[in-house]
Formats: structure tokens, sequence, C-alpha cells
């Protein structure tokens, strides 16, 4: 054989080898092929072959992610021309300094001066004294320059260095929170009717399976609090998190009528209606973390209005305490431990993101703007020695929120510039607005962290319905332009093919998410409500494709997942019912289904979990439910594989 001929197979020939390979190969320094499960060579040797889920860096970036990058940039350069400004002008740059320096110092330097403009900047007082405070209730408040308060405080008190103010001392009448509810924390507050193991029962589903997604009670300080009488626990606020727990609970024993699900957790309901009456006579942080779970517990039980009521208190008491400033903003101004500081940032991020989430379920403008709140994002969590929560969940508590956070700030420009009354986005500025924002959400989507990822399977069931919002905000930025009754003009750069395309990938990968889930979690019986407009939003896009059997079989998953959420979540009954009477699918959806991959006559192309894991289908299947408790069942309609989906869209949307 010809050397040249034979050194140029060998180079085509290393084409097959993969960036990815398994941890034997890597140990071993072998070439590995990437074939899943097993790789070629651990299958020739019969070793066991497992893929590290560990994120390298080193995959590169989708072509679409690219591709908007590259769109964005060139928008920016005509808007540079437009003002006169050479992009290829590198005068500008500092002769002593790289880009990247001087952007990191920028960085650095804004960082390090956030919180002292706002020291410098805030005009406003968090107040206890009576001048300012009338309902002097031991509560701190707060007042801006506006009030025409601030005239009637003295001059503050300078702090020494690394000291603060002390916080004056309380009213003994007031002295704790308790004593005008009439409760001691070492009395039976809530009853000796209810068994201490239920209710340790209902607390811990609390704290697994809602808390994560709305964290607006620190579990630490709650769990500390009840055990040693501290601040942050109150017969309102345990009977709050009760009612809430109920559910999530199969027992009968938390139930009105034994035989109406719907009526779960209405009797702890009943008692923190009552002891809430007397409570926001003089609120605390406190009252808003129960406000905010009795919100949810009236959306669950189908009274949408009591709950947009009681969220809204919340949100009225969160700047009536002044949350929307960061605690370092009243720095030697009042004492506020650490603690109480990430207490306050974490009740204001999550009314926030609450607020965003419920404007889009309810379609109704957003009532907490990010211009309104100037605070730091969370950036750590308090000592979890009390905590019960499971680990996985307590280490994505922080990212999650951030996560949350963001996206959520992208949602609410959404829905301020292209769903309010009077939108912020002319029509000429639509187009533009629709790529910016559409590049925000695939970056956002990129530069999540590995624990918050789902290519493999995530033993944080958070993390899935945070994969459905962004499809759902990916929806909410794109179904405008696709409602075009109310104008005429036609907007370039063929932006409405575009948006109806990013409209089918979400509906697509919505569906994929719900088949992800209910592999590792048996359904979403205890799902976030999150996840019923998330669904309620695909099932629209879907049902506008032409008919075949490709809609048939998501729609049938749409209705699949609302079933399983109206166990826990009433108004998902509703939706799924008024959904049938629009879709082609059977009224009642059959317990063992045929969406499954052989029906659709695709093979499985990945790994189903148990080969992941490498154990058996029954112990991956208990060892990814105990942390969680029991109560699932087999999500039988849907198949093994997670590709499927993509694959019999892609071919299906060709045809049509």
């Amino acid at each position: 054989m010809d050397p040249s001929q034979g050194e140029k197979t060998k180079v085509r020939s290393r084409g097959k080898y993969t960036t990815k390979a398994c941890e034997e190969c890597r140990r071993r320094r072998a070439k590995c092929d990437g074939l899943k499960p097993s790789c070629s060579r651990c299958l020739q040797w019969k070793l066991s072959c497992q893929y590290s889920v560990t994120e390298d860096g080193r995959r590169p970036a989708p072509k679409s992610y690219v591709l908007l990058l590259r769109q964005r940039i060139e928008s920016l350069e005509k808007l540079l021309h437009q003002h006169g400004i050479d992009t290829n002008d590198q005068g500008s740059r500092p002769p002593d300094r790289s880009l990247d320096s001087k952007l990191a110092q920028d960085q650095l330097d804004d960082a390090c001066s956030a919180m002292d403009s706002l020291c410098e900047t805030l005009k406003g007082q968090l107040s206890l004294d009576d001048s300012l405070n009338f309902d002097n209730d031991g509560e701190m408040r707060y007042f801006g320059p506006t009030s025409g308060r601030l005239g009637f405080q003295g001059p503050l008190p300078k702090a020494s260095p690394g000291t603060s103010v002390a916080v004056p001392e309380l009213d003994p009448v007031l002295n704790s929170i308790d004593d005008y509810l009439g409760f001691t924390v070492e009395s039976s507050a809530t009853g000796n009717e209810i068994p201490a193991s239920l209710q340790n029962h209902l607390i811990d589903l609390y704290f697994t399976w809602d808390q994560p997604w709305y964290p607006i009670v620190d579990e630490t300080l709650f769990r500390e609090s009840m055990n040693n009488g501290g601040w942050y626990w109150t017969p309102l606020l345990h009977y709050s998190i009760l009612a809430l727990g109920s559910r999530y609970s199969d027992s009968l024993e938390v139930r009105l009528v034994p035989d109406d699900p719907n009526s779960a957790g209405q009797g702890f309901l009943t008692q923190a209606k009552d002891l809430l009456q007397s409570e926001m006579e003089h609120p605390t942080l406190v009252t808003i973390q129960a406000l905010g779970v009795i919100g949810l517990v009236y959306i669950a039980i189908g009274k949408d209005a009591a709950g947009w009521l009681h969220h809204g208190m919340a949100d009225r008491l969160c700047l009536d305490m002044g949350l929307n400033i960061d605690p370092a903003g009243f720095e030697g101004t009042v004492a506020i431990s650490a603690r109480e500081a990430r207490l306050r940032r974490q009740i204001y991020w999550t009314l926030y993101c609450h607020d965003k989430l419920s404007a889009t379920y309810t379609g109704r403008i957003c009532s907490m703007l990010d211009q309104q709140g100037a605070v730091e994002l969370p950036s750590d969590i308090d000592d979890q020695s009390d905590a019960k929560t499971p680990l996985p969940i307590r280490e994505a508590l922080i990212p999650l929120q951030r996560a949350m956070i963001k996206i959520c700030q992208i949602t609410e420009k959404i829905l301020l510039s292209m769903w309010a009354p009077k939108p912020l986005m002319k029509e000429p500025e639509r187009p533009a607005f629709f790529k910016s924002s559409l590049l925000a959400l695939r970056t956002w989507f990129y530069d999540l962290p590995p624990g918050l990822r789902i290519d493999r399977p995530n033993n944080v069931p958070h993390a899935y319905t945070l994969h459905m919002i962004y499809h759902t905000t990916s929806i909410l930025l794109a179904k405008p332009f696709l409602m075009r009754s109310s104008s005429d003009s036609v907007p370039a750069d063929g932006i409405v093919e575009q948006a109806r395309l990013v409209c089918r990938d979400a509906a697509k990968s919505m569906c994929l998410v719900a088949q992800k889930y209910s592999r590792v979690f048996g359904g979403f019986q205890r799902s976030p409500i999150s996840a019923t407009h998330c669904t309620l939003s695909s099932a629209w896009v879907i049902l506008d494709e032409p008919d075949c059997p490709t809609k048939r079989n998501q729609l049938h998953v749409c209705l699949t997942v609302l079933d399983q959420l109206a166990t826990s979540w009433y108004p998902a009954r509703h939706i799924a019912n008024n959904l049938r009477k629009l879709s082609i699918v059977p009224t009642e959806v059959s317990s063992e289904g045929d969406i499954t991959a052989e029906a659709i006559g695709v093979n499985n192309p990945v790994p189903s979990t148990s080969e992941v894991l490498g154990t058996s289908s029954e112990e991956a299947r208990l060892d990814l439910h105990n942390p969680f408790g029991p109560g699932f069942t087999a999500w039988s309609q849907l198949p093994d594989d997670y590709g499927y989906f993509d694959l019999l869209n892609q071919v299906a949307w060709d045809r049509s």
C-alpha cells in the first residue's frame, strides 16, 4: 500500500472518535467512539461503560445561538455606523490595557460601587421611630421622600465602623407575635387533634415539592423557630404550610370530604384564615410568608380571585417593609442580622418571580416591576442543619432561584413590550425586539449550570419545570407575530415564519420535557402549578397545527399532564376538560395509552434511565423515588426513550 494513502486512511478514520469519551476509555487513555449505551471498546472487552454527566465546557455552541449572536453584532455595528462611529477603528482602545482586562475591571468596579451608590441615592428610611411609623408595633416600615414624614425624624446617630444602631426594644404588649394571638410555642398551638406524625409529613412534603419552586419560607429558620420558639414561626404560618402540604398528600385525614380530593387542606385553610384576621393588624415578615402560602392554597382549590387578592396583600406588605430595597442600603441606620437580610432578599425575589408567573397564568399585568426594586440576587443560604429536604434539592436552591429571577426579568420585558394594554414596543420596533429577546432567552438557556440541565436524568424535579417556563416564555415572545388580525402590515425578514418555528419548537420541546419528568418522577401529581399554564400554552400551539398522528400524540401528552396535575391543582381539571372539547383526543385518556416508540415506528435512539444509572429499571425507579416519598404511578402513556419526539416532529413538520 502506498504510504501516503495509508496516512490519508488513518486521518479519515480518526473522525469516528468522539471528544466525549467514556470513563473507562479516559482512564486507560484509549480512543473511544462514543457509542451509547456502551462504546465498542467496552463492549468488546465486556467492561462497564459509563459517561460522565459533568459539563466540561468543550461542547460547541448551537448554530442557532451563534447565528443570533452574529445578527446581534451586525445590528449593533449598523447602529454605530448610523452615529458615525467606525467599528474598525482601534484608536479608542486604551494603549496599556486589553479590552478583556478593561471589561473585567469595569465589572469589578460596578460590583464594588453598586451598594455604595444605593446608599448615596437612597432617600427613604426603614423606621421603628413612632415619629415616622405611626403603627408603633415594633416592625420596621419603609417611608420614602415623597411621604413627607422624613422631616419628623431627628438627625440619625452615626454608627462607628463595624457597628450599627441597635433596634429599640419592642412594646412589651407586642413582645411576641404569639402574645396577641393568644398562642405560645410551648402549648399545642395547632391542636391535639392533628397527629405530630401527620404534621411532620405535610411539612416535609411542602419543603420538598413546593418551597424550592416558591421559596418564600426559609426551611432552616422555620424549623429552628418551630422547635425553639423563634421569630420565624407562627401558628398562622404553620397552618398555612399544613394546608399547602396537604395538596401533595394522598392521606384521607387531610380532606374535609374523604371522596373529594379538592377538599385536601381546606380545614387547615379555615384555621389560617381565622388567625390571619388578627395578625393583619400587626403584620410582620412572617405575615408576608403566610399570605404567599395561603394565596397558593386558594389557587390550588380553584379560587383564583382569592389567591390573587392574598398575593396582592403580600406584595403591598413587601413594599411597606422595604423589602424592595436591599438591606445593605440601610446599613448604619437599623440593625439587620445577616440571616434576616438573606430572608428579606429571598422573600422579595420570590414574590417578584411569582408576579410574573401569575401575570402569564391569568393574562394580567405585572404589579412588581424590576425597576421598582434594588435588591441583590440570592448568593448563599443559611446553615441547613435543620433542613430535611433531600440534598440534591437543597444544593439546587440558590442556582434555581437565580435562574428563575433572570428568566422572569426577560418575561417582564416581553409582557410589557408585547402584551401590555399599552405595549412599549411599536409595530416597527417589534422585529428587532423579537430577535434581541430570543437571543437573551437562548443565552439564558445556554448559561444554565449543569445542576439545572435535563439532558440527563435530574433528581431535582423543579429543574424540569424551569425548562417548561423557558419554552413558555419563547411562545409568549413569538405568539404576537402570529396574531395578525389587528394589523395589516407585514413584518420584515420573514419574522412571522421565524415566530411560527419558535412556537413549534417550544411546543414539541415541552412534550419532551414532560416525558423526561415522568420517566424520573412517575407523573405530575406533585409538580408546581406553573406546569399547568406551560402545558396549556403548548397545547394551544399544537391545536393550530395540521391534523396528523404527531398532533394527536402531543395533545395526548398535554391532557395526561393536566389530568395528573389536577390531583393537586384543581384548575388543571377545568383546563383539561375544555381542551378535550376542542381537540381530537378521546374524552378519557387510556391508562394503557398508545404513545409508544413501537407504535410510532421509531427505535430507541438513546438509553433508558436504567441504562444510564447502570441498574435494573425497578432499582432505578426506587433509587430515584425514595428521596421524594411514595405516591407515584408509572407513566405508561409514554415511551422509554428521550429523543423520539424530536425525530418524529421534525419528519411530520417537514412533510406538512
